[in-house]
Parts: C-alpha cells; structure tokens; sequence
C-alpha cells in the first residue's frame, strides 16, 4: 500500500538520502550522548523497578550521568523538534534522513527547531531530580516510527 508508505517516512532531499546511509554506516560507532554514564534502563520489555509482578517496554535507554552534564548529538541531523508538555522535561528530536535521534529529560535546552548540526554538538543539559539527585537522560533512536535498541548504535563504553 503506498500511502502507508509514505505517511510513517519523510520526503527526502538528495542531502537527507546521503546523511541517512551515512548514519546506517555508523551503526556500533555513535558517540554517546553523554562524556560520561552508566545505562540503568535498558531497551525493550523489563520488569517494573518497583511493581516486579508488571512489566514496563522502553524505547530506549535511560543513562545516569553527572549534575549538570552537556548533552551532545551523536551525529550530524537537523533539530525536527524541540518537545515540551507540562508536568515533563524537554525532550529534542534530531533527524538523520528517516533515523530520528531522540534526547529526553533534559533541564536546559542550546536549540531550535530546524536548526542544522554536528556530530558532537551541545544541544542542551541534562536535567537533575532534586529529591533523588539523581542527573538521567533518556536516549532513543527510531527509523521512521520504530524504536531501534540505541545500545546496538553507540560506541560499547
């Protein structure tokens, strides 16, 4: 059906077709979004951290780092998006062809829908829970609407 097939993927320029395949070549080399981190959420369907009889499905990964830690692309894109809803931290969207980069939990935002990027560039700081202290941001990759496992993606730290 073709116009299924164009609904969950964007028309793409010459550009977008090359930074797409150039992304997919970089598959297990991404930098991390953060310089320092430990993954404490895994990708996919988990137990619940607290109700261990329920289930919970991430679409990405949750990595605690640092107070204050500058969060950076891990690949050159442009900013599709820049998301924030009330009772939430901003979340960024960054475009690489039909592959979304998706940073979420953040507490100070450097960017601006349709802003173009590098690899490596600061788009913001990662937000710190002041009950817990706990710094956390959670990283997700998609090809157009699926969620991809970001750990198959980034550099093995």
């Amino acid at each position: 059906n073709k116009s299924k097939e164009k609904s969950d993927s964007f028309t793409l320029t010459p550009e977008a077709i090359a930074l797409e395949k150039n992304f997919e070549l970089n598959k297990g080399k991404l930098p991390w979004p953060v310089s320092r981190g430990v993954v404490i959420q895994k990708f996919g369907t988990q137990p619940h951290p607290v109700v261990k009889t329920a289930k919970i499905k991430s679409n990405g990964i949750v990595i605690a780092t640092e107070t204050s830690a500058k969060v950076k692309t891990v690949f050159k894109g442009k900013v599709l998006s820049v998301l924030s809803f009330k009772g939430s931290n901003p979340t960024i969207l960054i475009q690489h062809g039909n592959y979304i980069t998706a940073y979420k939990n953040l507490y100070k935002v450097y960017v601006d829908k349709g802003d173009d990027l590098q690899s490596g560039e600061v788009i913001g700081e990662v937000f710190t829970n002041s009950s817990t202290g706990e710094s956390s941001i959670q990283f997700s990759i998609f090809k157009r609407t699926t969620a991809l496992n970001p750990l198959s993606w980034i550099l093995k730290m």
